[in-house]
């Protein structure tokens, strides 16, 4: 049995590095595969040019998505991923440093699944990616087609 795949877009390379420490410390399974920008998430996604490969990049079960990144801004990215792209009703979560009103208004409207404001913490982070693996890896049910739903550990 394979494992899910959880797509990070996130432009802070500590924060791809604190992220798959916390995976790890949560004792998750995941893939874990992380993009710099909003095009690469698209390529990842769409399966062009370096993530032409399934086997070594799998098609997301969820998506944690930074909104402050270079050129396309992650509520961009959002807007594509739910009106555009071929798994438009996979979970994202709004991983993000902000936490104005408007950022969190904006990123419903774009019907991210839920928002979260970046932990300060590597404590902080680890509880919030076990609450994580518990909600959204252990029991959610993900949409038929939108992802191989027979791939969880």
């Amino acid at each position: 049995m394979k494992t899910l795949c959880v797509l990070q877009v996130e432009d802070t390379e500590e924060d791809v590095v604190l992220l798959r420490y916390a995976f790890q410390q949560a004792g998750i399974q995941s893939v874990l595969r992380a993009v710099p920008h909003g095009e690469a998430a698209m390529d990842y996604i769409l399966g062009k040019g370096d993530f032409y490969d399934r086997e070594a990049f799998p098609l997301p079960a969820l998506i944690l998505l930074d909104l402050k990144l270079p050129g396309m801004s992650g509520l961009e990215l959002l807007g594509w991923v739910r009106s555009s792209s071929p798994i438009r009703m996979v979970p994202v979560i709004v991983l993000s440093s902000s936490s104005h009103r408007t950022d969190v208004e904006s990123a419903y409207e774009r019907c991210a699944n839920a928002f979260v404001t970046k932990p300060s913490g590597i404590d902080e982070l680890t509880e919030l990616v076990e609450g994580l693996k518990i909600f959204w890896l252990k029991h959610t049910q993900f949409p038929a087609g939108s992802v191989n739903t027979a791939i969880r550990r």
